[in-house]
């Protein structure tokens, strides 16, 4: 990925970002998924679950993968504010910056590059 398309791509996720934890009554996306997708990615979560009330995010994930199930353990991870606790989960690599261009055109942030 060239590093003017990068820069593009990590700039307008942090701009989704800011906008996502944002209320927004008349919009009729739901961002959970996006900051669900985020927060998975980064800390290999089985699943996560939020209590905003809480200002906390409970992440499941696996101590031992060989033991599956059995070994899935619930991790709450406070936070101040979400947009702040999402933007560090943002990694630099190549397969991350493809994960993260993808989220953007399914958002209709950025054009699809056409084949």
């Amino acid at each position: 990925m060239n590093r003017s398309l990068k820069h593009t791509v990590l700039t307008e996720l942090h701009n989704l970002i800011d906008y996502s934890c944002k209320s927004h009554p008349s919009q009729p996306v739901d961002f959970t998924s996006l900051h669900k997708a985020l927060i998975k990615k980064y800390f290999q979560a089985e699943a996560v679950h939020f209590e905003p009330e809480n200002q906390v995010v409970i992440l499941e994930v696996m101590v031992d993968s060989a033991l599956k199930e059995t070994a899935r353990v619930q991790v709450p991870v406070d936070y101040r504010r979400f947009n702040d606790f999402l933007k560090p989960c943002i990694e630099d690599t190549h397969s991350a910056l493809r994960f993260y261009k993808n989220m953007l055109t399914y958002y209709h942030v950025i054009q699809p590059l056409s084949a």
